[in-house]
């Protein structure tokens, strides 16, 4: 009986040896967190926008004379070489009238040269015979140079006219069709006439006559995008953009901000202030086109070889109050003369750990400048190298909740 006894003793401290093991295991466990090392790299301060993306340089066409449209031979979206005949017009009698006359007075001019070479030829034989005087020779010489210059002169006004209206002869000269040709090379980015329209003539008036086409170049695009008041500020010429285009979100383009306009504008019914900043893209490509939409990231500022930290890791000072009295106060390092946040630091000796004993983390405030979606700049406070925890807000939580 007594050895009986004796037995269930001792299994009965046993047992609450076991138990009081466990729960003294239980009470002493820390807790880890995962932890990275700080290294040097490349950070930037980017505005996100959205833009539209025009031609540069856009060429209204007009015709050179008036008339009726015979035929259209660009379309829009058509690609056009400077030269290329975008549409034929005949033109009105009026027009055609004034160059029957011209190449009238060509006529007229070839035939009284002809005469007056004839004239000075047998006037020079009769003076080589002394029949005519000296006087009357050369009155027959002025006489032809002056018939010379006046046929050279109706030539060139018909050529002049001829040109200006890039008029198509056909070889009786019995019927006229003027040209319309591209000025440059481009795509036709608007048609704003049918065959059979009677069209005027723009030669006579910059605002006057009728809008046929409008040629886009397209070796020079730009992005048109309006920046609020507040960021307008950062926005400066020459700063880089990457530009994606919403129809090809596979393909970046790359540009720079070529101008920021000097004065803002309310749109109606909008207490939002903008200024309108012109992009050019530096490898614009016949995919794009005129109007299409597209998201732009204008690099206010871009630092190389800056001390960087994952964003999860740096926690404004804001949330660490009630927090600074829970470590050392040695714990609490670095010189914050900005707004100051906070990172928590391992300081085992470990150099294989991915994860710190919630006892080696020490709170440290740091500086930090450029801040991204991913990484935030770390001015100061820390120095390359170091382990930081990679969740500061998990790390915390964890302390606070220890605390309570």
């Amino acid at each position: 009986m007594k050895k009986r006894i004796v037995i269930v003793c001792v299994s009965a401290c046993i047992l609450v040896a076991v138990l009081l093991y466990f729960v003294y295991s239980s009470t002493v466990r820390v807790a880890s967190f995962p932890i990275l090392q700080v290294q040097h790299g490349t950070i930037s301060d980017i505005l996100v926008e959205t833009g539209t993306i025009q031609f540069v340089r856009t060429v209204m066409v007009k015709p050179t004379i008036s008339g009726e449209i015979r035929h259209i031979h660009a379309d829009v979206g058509d690609t056009v070489s400077k030269g290329d005949v975008l549409a034929v017009i005949e033109p009105d009698p009026s027009q055609s009238l004034q160059l029957s006359r011209q190449r009238a007075r060509v006529e007229g001019a070839r035939i009284d040269l002809s005469e007056q070479e004839i004239s000075f030829k047998r006037k020079r034989e009769l003076h080589e015979r002394s029949l005519i005087s000296s006087a009357e020779f050369d009155k027959a010489r002025i006489e032809k140079t002056k018939a010379n210059h006046n046929l050279n002169m109706a030539e060139l006004e018909l050529k002049i006219l001829e040109l200006k209206v890039n008029v198509e002869v056909d070889s009786n000269r019995t019927h006229d069709a003027v040209r319309i040709l591209s000025p440059l090379n481009g795509i036709v980015v608007a048609r704003m006439v049918e065959t059979g329209e009677v069209v005027a003539s723009g030669t006579s008036s910059y605002t006057g006559g009728t809008e046929m086409f409008h040629i886009g170049d397209p070796d020079r695009m730009i992005v048109k995008s309006a920046i609020g008041e507040i960021d307008a500020g950062r926005v400066r010429p020459g700063q880089e953009v990457r530009i994606r285009v919403d129809a090809y979100p596979d393909t970046l383009y790359s540009g720079h901000v070529e101008r920021l306009a000097p004065i803002g504008v309310r749109k109606p019914g909008s207490a939002l202030v903008t200024f309108d900043a012109e992009i050019v893209i530096s490898n614009p490509s016949l995919d794009l086109q005129q109007g299409m939409s597209c998201d732009i990231d204008i690099v206010l500022e871009k630092n190389e070889g800056s001390l960087l930290a994952p964003a999860s890791s740096v926690m404004e000072m804001g949330d660490y109050v009630g927090i600074a009295t829970e470590q050392k106060e040695t714990a609490s390092t670095g010189s914050v003369p900005g707004k100051p946040y906070v990172v928590y630091r391992c300081t085992s000796m470990d150099p294989g750990m991915s994860k710190c004993p919630e006892e080696y983390l020490e709170s440290t405030m740091v500086e930090i400048g450029i801040e991204s979606t991913e990484y935030v700049e770390i001015l100061s406070g820390i120095e390359p190298g170091a382990h930081i925890a990679a969740d500061a807000r998990a790390v915390h939580i964890a302390l606070k909740s220890k605390h309570q």
